[in-house]
């Protein structure tokens, strides 16, 4: 706020409407600069009810805010053996059997009102649309007998996970999280809410959930749509509008602060949830490798995706995965000669098909070529010959130069999902 010169004496001021997003205690800090010299005045604020979105502009329903208490004896008609799951601001989820005998997950809104209403809309605009293995699959939404999003179960989540953990492990994790990202960006779709939680994982493998409030990029970047994240894995764009606005750069930020819990077990800025925000915007994080010197490798990769300003991060995460890529393929590549000098073969296979996929994801066909050209050799039968066409498919491009495309990333994953269960016929 700025204020004109004012005679000896005399005062001035003006008033300003804080709406609150978060419940918590955190510290409003004002800052006050003048010729005649600066201030810094702390006033300790705390939070116990958040405004809801957009609800000035909004003229309450007839039904308020209704709870919805028994979401097992509504849906009963078409799902059985409900388990309560986790919750999150706006929904509960279940595990539920559908009637045809399938295990799904369930979100079901904890009450019915406008602005859950909008909540539970967003949340299905742009996820309908999405069609991934690294994404969260929506099977069905309906509002009648209850709103209710019918989704795979995935049994975990990167949340429940024992951090630090191994450092390729959890490049690895990035890596498979940034393919979903890679396709949801190609879709102009931005997520803006990535945490370990929205995180699940189902057979190990990391896949996206709740888009409720993710982006389509040609929405005008000046819409009145209130913006909404979880602070403790903001980026700097979404707290303070002199760092720009959100857009794919967001998502790389967000999962730089996923990265850095994966294998540090800690967030870049830890403390109340003011001291989070201004260090978000102000410090720079402790280097992972101080907190576990194992993280060095990927330390450079983590900065960068934390850079405050957008233009010093990873472009797009394409540029991303090129250096997760290197940075698994020196690793596995190791791992391999190890298990292949021991005679481990179900351990060779297993980093064959993990460098396979990499750098089939990350377009590097010489490489892919050279790992598939290796993993005909440790299986056998009809997979044998669907590993010795793929090779050839990738060589065919090699020679030619030209990119590979997604349906033969997609048919070497099934070859290798394949593998890994043991489909082999002799």
């Amino acid at each position: 706020m700025n204020f004109p010169r004012v005679k000896p004496s005399r005062t001035i001021g003006d008033s300003i409407t804080v709406k609150p997003k978060f419940i918590g205690d955190f510290d409003f800090i004002i800052n006050v600069n003048s010729d005649k010299g600066s201030f810094t005045k702390t006033v300790p604020v705390k939070v116990t009810k958040t405004a809801k979105m957009g609800a000035a502009a909004v003229t309450p329903s007839a039904l308020g805010r209704t709870p919805i208490l028994n979401p097992a004896e509504a849906l009963q008609e078409f799902y059985s053996d409900f388990q309560y799951i986790g919750e999150g601001g706006f929904a509960r989820v279940y595990k539920a059997k559908r009637k045809d005998g399938k295990i799904v997950a369930v979100k079901i809104p904890k009450t019915l009102d406008p602005a859950v209403g909008r909540a539970f809309v967003r949340e299905i605009t742009n996820w309908l649309h999405l069609k991934h293995p690294n994404i969260v699959e929506l099977y069905d939404v309906n509002v009648l007998p209850v709103p209710y999003l019918e989704m795979e179960y995935c049994e975990s989540s990167l949340a429940r996970l024992q951090k630090p953990l191994p450092v390729d492990e959890a490049a690895l994790i990035v890596f498979n999280i940034a393919e979903a990202l890679k396709y949801a960006h190609g879709k102009k779709i931005v997520h803006r809410d990535l945490k370990p939680s929205n995180i699940l994982l189902k057979n190990g493998l990391p896949k996206i959930s709740d888009w409720g409030l993710s982006k389509v990029l040609e929405e005008s970047t000046s819409a009145t749509t209130t913006a909404s994240f979880t602070p403790y894995y903001a980026a700097p764009e979404q707290i303070d509008k002199k760092y720009g606005h959100t857009d794919e750069r967001t998502d790389i930020y967000q999962l730089g602060v996923i990265f850095y819990e994966l294998v540090t077990g800690k967030l870049p800025f830890e403390g109340t949830l003011s001291q989070v925000m201004m260090g978000i915007l102000k410090d720079d994080p402790v280097p992972p490798s101080q907190l576990n010197p194992a993280a060095k490798e990927v330390e450079p990769i983590i900065m960068r995706m934390l850079a405050k300003r957008r233009e010093e991060r990873y472009q797009s995460i394409e540029e991303l995965q090129r250096d997760l890529a290197g940075v698994l393929n020196m690793t596995y590549s190791e791992s391999l000669k190890e298990s292949k000098t021991l005679g481990d073969v179900g351990r060779a296979k297993y980093y064959l098909t993990e460098l396979l996929l990499i750098n089939l994801k990350t377009n590097n066909a010489g490489e892919a070529y050279k790992y598939a050209s290796d993993l005909a050799f440790y299986v056998k039968g009809e997979l044998k010959e669907e590993v010795q066409k793929l090779a050839e498919q990738v060589k065919f491009r090699l020679e030619e130069n030209l990119n590979i495309p997604q349906e033969l990333v997609e048919k070497a994953e099934i070859i290798v999902h394949k593998i890994r269960v043991g489909f082999e016929k002799v």
